[in-house]
């Protein structure tokens, strides 16, 4: 009886520290990707375009719905520093990124031409205008 009481408790133990470490979803979800993006301590959008290389179509429209959501909190808010959700909307879409935090000045079309350059270019100098 002994033995009994002690293998089922060692199973109650075994499956309570297996529920408490996080499981990494087979398919990202845009919630989980945010979530790595505001967990960064500097930001890198090599790891976040690598976050996002496995969502659905939907669940990238839901990231992006995310990031504006929390831009517009933010302004709202009167907040001093750029939101995550720029840093998001810079590794997808540069010029949007710049164009609400720059108030659709001329970092904007600097970072439109530098978009035709190519796509990275782009992302560095959004990545740029934000942090300065």
């Amino acid at each position: 009886m002994k033995k009994l009481i002690f293998l089922v408790a060692g199973l109650l133990l075994a499956f309570q520290g297996y529920s408490a470490n996080p499981v990494v979803p087979l398919n990202p979800t845009a919630e989980h990707v945010f979530a790595v993006a505001a967990s960064m301590e500097t930001f890198d959008a090599d790891v976040l375009r690598t976050e996002m290389q496995g969502l659905s179509q939907g669940e990238m429209n839901r990231l992006i719905e995310m990031a504006l959501a929390d831009v517009m909190n933010a302004h709202k808010n009167g907040a001093i520093t750029p939101p995550i959700g720029l840093f998001v909307l810079a590794v997808i879409f540069p010029p949007l990124a710049v164009g609400l935090y720059t108030n659709w000045g001329m970092p904007t079309l600097f970072n439109v031409l530098w978009c035709c350059l190519g796509y990275v270019p782009g992302i560095v100098h959004a990545v740029y205008i934000l942090t300065r």
